[in-house]
Order: C-alpha cells, then sequence, then structure tokens
C-alpha cells in the first residue's frame, strides 16, 4: 500500500523537463484538474438523477477539458495547461451560474482562478490583471444573469445536500491545495533568501584566503567579549602572532607558496583555538588569538606548544621543503588599559621577541 501511495506521489509531482517552467504550478495544475474531474463527475451524476440531462452531458466535455489540462502538465506546455485550466473553470463558471442559479454556487470557481493566477510568479504583471479583469466581468455578468432567470428548485432535500457537500468538499480541498503551494513556495524563498544572506554574512566575516575571521569579525567579537567578561568580571587573554622572515617564502618560493604557508598555518592555528577561544587574521602575516577563559599563563603553554609545531612542521610545497617560525606577543585583558591598550601591548610584546631573535612567546 505504501509503495503505491508513494508511486501515485511521484508521478503526480514529476518534474517538467523544461527548465523555463514551473514545477510547482504543473504539480498544482494536476491536483486541481484531479479534483475538478471528480467534481463534474458528481455534477454530472446529480443532474442525471434529477432528470436534468443536458446539464449532465455538459459535464462531459468540461471533464475531457481538465483532463487535457493533466496531460499537458506532462507535455513540457504547463503554460497552455494553466490557460487551459483558468478558460475551462471561468466557462464552468459562467455557463453553470446563469442556467442553473446562484444558489449553486458555481461562480465561485472563479475565486479558484483567481488564486491560481496569482500563484505563477512565470506569469507577468499585465497578463494577471488582463485574466483578473476577465474574472470581474464574468462574476459581475453571472451575478446580474442568473437572476434573470427563474430558477425553480430541483432535486430532492438529501440530493441537494449530497451536493452542497460536494461542492464544499471542492472548494475547501481547491482553497487548501493552493494555499499550501502558495505557502511553501513563500517558505522556500524565504529560506533561500536566509540562507543567502547568511552565506554573504560569513563570506563578510572570512578572510577569503584562510578561512579564519577576519579583522572586522575580530573586532565585532572582542566588543562583545568585553561587554560580557567585564559584566562578569573574569579577563582574557590577547596575542598576537607574526609568521617570520615571511617575505622571504614570497620572495624565495613565489606568493603561491606563501599563500600555501599561509593556509597551511591558519589550519594549525583554529585547531589550537578549538574550543578555547578565536583566531582571526589580524593583516598580512599577522594573526590576532583571542583566549576565553584562560590566564596568561596557561595561555602561554598553549601558544608556544603550537609554536613548536609550527617549528618542527616540514611544509612541502612542489617539492620544496619549507621551513618555518612564528613569533607572538601574549597580554592579558584589563578594563583600565583596555582592549584597544592590550591589542597594543601584545603587539609591542611581539616586536620585542622579533628584536630579540624570533620564534618565542613573550609575555
Amino acid at each position: 500500500m505504501q509503495n503505491l501511495y508513494l508511486k501515485i506521489r511521484n508521478f503526480l509531482t514529476k518534474d517538467v523537463k523544461n527548465e523555463f517552467e514551473s514545477k510547482d504550478l504543473a504539480v498544482l495544475l494536476r491536483l486541481l484538474s484531479i479534483l475538478s474531474v471528480l467534481y463534474n463527475l458528481a455534477n454530472s451524476v446529480y443532474f442525471a438523477v434529477n432528470n436534468s440531462y443536458f446539464f449532465a452531458i455538459i459535464s462531459i466535455p468540461i471533464i475531457c477539458l481538465y483532463v487535457g489540462v493533466f496531460i499537458e502538465t506532462y507535455e513540457n506546455k504547463t503554460k497552455f495547461a494553466f490557460n487551459m485550466f483558468n478558460c475551462t473553470s471561468i466557462a464552468t463558471a459562467v455557463i453553470f451560474t446563469i442556467f442553473t442559479g446562484w444558489d449553486k454556487n458555481y461562480q465561485w470557481i472563479l475565486c479558484i482562478v483567481c488564486l491560481i493566477i496569482f500563484f505563477s510568479v512565470e506569469t507577468e504583471s499585465t497578463y494577471k490583471r488582463n485574466y483578473m479583469e476577465i474574472v470581474l466581468i464574468a462574476l459581475i455578468a453571472v451575478s446580474i444573469l442568473s437572476h434573470l432567470f427563474g430558477h425553480s428548485k430541483k432535486g430532492s432535500d438529501v440530493s441537494n445536500i449530497i451536493f452542497s457537500t460536494v461542492t464544499t468538499i471542492y472548494y475547501g480541498s481547491s482553497v487548501a491545495i493552493i494555499s499550501f503551494y502558495f505557502s511553501r513556495k513563500f517558505n522556500d524563498s524565504e529560506i533561500k533568501l536566509r540562507n543567502y544572506n547568511q552565506k554573504l554574512k560569513e563570506m563578510a566575516s572570512l578572510d577569503t584566503l584562510t578561512q579564519l575571521s577576519n579583522r572586522r569579525s575580530m573586532n565585532d567579537y572582542l566588543s562583545s567579549l568585553v561587554f560580557e567578561k567585564e559584566k562578569k568580571g573574569d579577563t582574557f587573554c590577547i596575542a598576537i602572532a607574526d609568521l617570520d622572515f615571511f617575505k622571504k617564502i614570497n620572495d624565495q618560493y613565489g606568493h603561491e607558496a606563501g599563500d600555501y604557508i599561509l593556509k597551511e598555518t591558519a589550519k594549525i592555528f583554529e585547531q589550537t583555538m578549538e574550543g578555547r577561544g578565536k583566531v582571526a587574521r589580524w593583516g598580512g602575516e599577522e594573526f590576532l588569538f583571542c583566549f576565553n577563559d584562560l590566564n596568561q599563563e596557561q595561555s602561554f603553554n598553549i601558544l608556544d606548544d603550537m609554536r613548536q609545531i609550527i617549528e618542527n612542521r616540514k611544509f612541502i610545497y612542489k617539492d620544496n621543503e619549507i621551513h618555518i617560525t612564528i613569533t607572538i606577543g601574549l597580554e592579558e585583558y584589563y578594563h583600565i588599559v583596555g582592549i584597544e591598550g592590550t591589542i597594543s601591548n601584545a603587539d609591542k610584546k611581539l616586536y620585542e621577541g622579533k628584536s630579540n631573535g624570533r620564534n618565542k612567546v613573550v609575555m
């Protein structure tokens, strides 16, 4: 039973081959066509039971047209099927309302037409406006003409109750299906927009080469961290690292080799800071580290281990074995000094380390 359900579902939701046509519109037309066929079959039976054979016969070509709409959605003719569905629905509403009376509620088929017209995002605004004018004129016309004709009540109370129930189910189901696809289309667009905005936000906050946070993102992070830590009375540490003699690598092996070293060391930095804070490319070959809940001594030990890992690492680029070291300046944050003063002090310690032989952590 479940396999049969899946086969039917896959058949009804089959994608259109033409990339310029909407799958959602095609699926919506298929479902509405099936509902319309069933509804008009019920109409035909109702009129036949109540000896209104003329209307029972008229329902047959209408059913055929809705079947045609269903078929055309699989033939890469969704736009043609769209027009065919709307024209058939308008004609059905006009003919049956005029000749069977306003109380039979055929006129409200025009509301379904209105909804499906606005569902199609591919349809131009002018085209939609023209359709709406036709629908409005048709509604006014059937309102006047249906009251000019004298319509005697036909059918037994039971058959009329069944007819009203079927009509209610048809309109309710049609509106529910269109509303579902409307909301899904809106939700899908909303999700895509959010994901796109999130992607733009991430791109704006990341360094394009190393994929670490950039300077702007780190400044935002530090601002929020200072507010949080000062409120709790906690402290944190800032470190600035610089790759030693990085210019020589660019000069000897080329800028691509330099980019490779930056990306590889960035991976080491990120692994080191995982669960401990944040690291960002501060500029050129400089990187800024922020240790959230560690004191200066703890931060020093972590940074010195990282320094040794890089010192002992053999970076292989195009069969060239490249060795590199880093120098780091470390400073603990104090609210009296402020974040800018803390970064400045870390930077001074960095240059102190560079002046005293490099390849060290200065605290």
